[in-house]
């Protein structure tokens, strides 16, 4: 059974493909989808909405509806919020899923709830700029929609006045995670960074951890790991992503990159 794993995790959905034909006859078949769903857990740290390309899957027993649903029931203890397949086709007993299914990837997303970005202009620094809170794990996670370079004083203003802004919607401590896969930063601005932390931690935060590099030699005013679990599991160690408040698959203490 050879399924793909895809993770979008500032939209929170994950995708999965079974990438050759894959007949599900049994419990022992299921088991089998849910052990390699389960390990692609270990990557999510929140809630998350799953989309499924059926097109290779085929269902010969009515039997094994049982299985599936006992199955996403499981996981719906694991944070899955909803599940929607596309690839449907009758022929191959896609009926017999437990849960929502439809012909193309397009109505899936749609069906999701997937959340689509407006028409912006792409050499507007601001827009450019996502913040989403985490309010539950007390953290704030910084992301950049195209990719960037930081290189001037005035992106610099602008991105303290969006945290700023943002900053009205809290009222606890809290820790920043950014996401540093469109992001580069010009040596010459890690000072200011680090005056903008300065500033923050005068607003109750508390740490700055970074993930996904955009390149293997990039450097960063702040510690950064290379995927986000690594980071997200950094703050667990600090209290945040953790335990019945974290909405956090991840107990293991990780190494440093």
């Amino acid at each position: 059974m050879k399924i793909a794993f895809e993770n979008d995790f500032q939209q929170k959905i994950m995708l999965q493909t079974f990438e050759e034909p894959t007949v599900l006859n049994s419990k022992a078949d299921v088991l089998k989808w849910r052990a390699s769903w389960m390990n692609a857990l270990t990557k999510w740290h929140s809630p998350y909405k799953l989309v499924v390309d059926i097109s290779n899957l085929s269902i010969s027993d009515d039997s094994v509806t049982e299985e599936v649903e006992t199955a996403i029931k499981f996981f719906k203890g694991f944070f899955l919020r909803s599940i929607v397949g596309f690839g449907l086709d009758e022929a191959k007993g896609h009926s017999k899923l437990p849960f929502d299914t439809v012909v193309s990837k397009d109505d899936a997303y749609k069906k999701i709830g997937l959340r689509l970005q407006q028409d912006r202009d792409p050499t507007d620094f601001r827009s450019n700029i996502q913040i989403q809170n985490h309010f539950r794990q007390h953290v704030m996670e910084l992301s950049f929609i195209d990719p960037v370079k930081i290189y001037s004083e005035d992106q610099l203003t602008v991105l303290k006045s969006k945290l700023t802004n943002n900053l009205m919607q809290w009222h606890s401590k809290w820790s920043l995670l950014i996401d540093c896969t469109n992001l580069e930063i010009d040596a010459a601005r890690h000072q200011d960074f680090e005056k903008l932390f300065k500033f923050c931690n005068g607003f109750f935060m508390k740490e700055v951890l970074g993930y996904s590099p955009k390149g293997k030699k990039e450097d960063y005013p702040f510690t950064v790991y290379r995927a986000r679990h690594r980071a997200a599991g950094q703050l667990e160690g600090e209290g945040n992503f953790s335990g019945e408040d974290a909405d956090c698959l991840s107990r293991k203490k990780p190494a440093a990159d």
